[in-house]
């Protein structure tokens, strides 16, 4: 491993860049919407109306629009988010108690970012007719008898960053040293090297340990920097156990070594090697490990994958531990759980390697 500098440096620096893409480029927040204004009022009440998105900072004012066939061509284009649509005689209709209508046109191509905007829309609104209910002393009566304020325990700010960045080392600590286990073992296979494992009385499990041990330095090693740059980079703060998560983190690199150890059996190429690792690793560990939604909440056969698969385990520890402080005591089970993989995968590797080539 330290005569191949490039293998050395897609190791640290590749796992540096996509931490740098998934953190900043993963993200659910819906910010800086581009919102504009077609007011065919022009009434104090009206602009009152609009003032709630203006003084909004998750709205940016575009130049208003001048008619409905400019509304909708701007909306295809892109041009805006969210078009506010007033009709004339809605100032008139809000100072009598008249009813009337405001239509709010949203892009609804991100259907779950439609979705978020419709909450903003909404949210604004209720501000409008609650000041518009207290300046004319009836905020008692037009307020509801029960009234629900959702609160985020762990994440107050509700930004996707803290939820991100202690994401992204799980599925980046199965992904790396698993392919360059993998492709470690069928380097030797190219070049003829192996050779020397087939003459000597080396046992297999002392071969693959001897070839799995480098790798675990190298992913325990890359751990210690992603959490770097979570903290100094990203400014999410470890408020749980940094032990108990650094030894979940030996844990889980030794497990996800021993899954390349196992693709490595099947592999004759460093290119096979490569392209099955991504393969195998990849859905289990994007879709099924909690990333998107917990595994308690599926259904099924992705329920079962989720449980069968260590980064499950792992970025519940990682995650609890950024953002929940939780210490030995609460992850203590998680890690029983990962280092249950480890023989479990290392042992069909050495079932499954041949002592001398077929």
């Amino acid at each position: 491993m330290t005569r191949d500098p490039i293998r050395l440096a897609f190791a640290f620096l590749g796992s540096m860049v996509l931490m740098l893409m998934f953190a900043y480029g993963i993200s659910s927040d819906v910010e800086d919407l581009r919102f504009a204004a077609f007011d065919q009022d022009r009434t104090p009440e009206s602009r009152a109306y609009l003032a709630n998105f203006e003084g909004s900072p998750y709205f940016i004012e575009l130049p208003p629009v001048a008619s409905l066939d400019q509304l909708e061509t701007r909306m295809a284009a892109g041009e805006v988010t969210l078009a506010l649509e007033i009709p004339s005689g809605f100032g008139r209709a809000v100072t009598t108690g008249e009813p009337t209508r405001v239509a709010a046109w949203i892009d609804g191509a991100n259907t779950l970012r439609a979705a978020t905007i419709e909450g903003y829309v909404q949210g604004a609104h209720a501000t409008f007719l609650g000041d518009r209910a207290t300046a004319a002393g009836l905020s008692g009566a037009a307020g509801p008898v029960v009234e629900i304020e959702p609160r985020y325990r762990y994440n107050p700010s509700f930004e996707s960053i803290y939820s991100m960045a202690p994401s992204v080392p799980a599925i980046l600590l199965m992904l790396f040293p698993a392919i360059l286990m993998a492709v470690s073992i069928a380097r030797e296979r190219e070049i003829g090297t192996i050779t020397n494992f087939y003459v000597t009385p080396t046992s297999k499990l002392e071969f693959l340990l001897g070839k799995q041990l480098p790798y675990v330095a190298v992913g325990f090693v890359n751990w210690l920097i992603l959490t770097a740059m979570a903290v100094l980079l990203f400014g999410v703060p470890l408020t749980g156990s940094a032990s108990a998560l650094a030894l979940g983190a030996l844990t889980y690199v030794f497990a996800a070594t021993g899954f390349g150890l196992i693709v490595a059996v099947f592999t004759r190429s460093q290119v096979a090697a490569v392209f099955a690792t991504m393969i195998l690793a990849m859905l289990p560990t994007v879709q099924f490990s909690g990333l998107n939604q917990p595994v308690s909440t599926l259904e099924g056969a992705a329920r079962v994958m989720g449980q069968l698969w260590p980064t499950n385990y792992f970025m519940q520890m990682s995650v609890g531990a950024f953002n929940k402080g939780l210490g030995f005591g609460a992850l203590g089970t998680n890690i029983l759980l990962i280092a249950a993989f480890v023989p479990v995968f290392v042992g069909t590797a050495a079932l499954l390697l041949q002592k001398q080539e077929r």
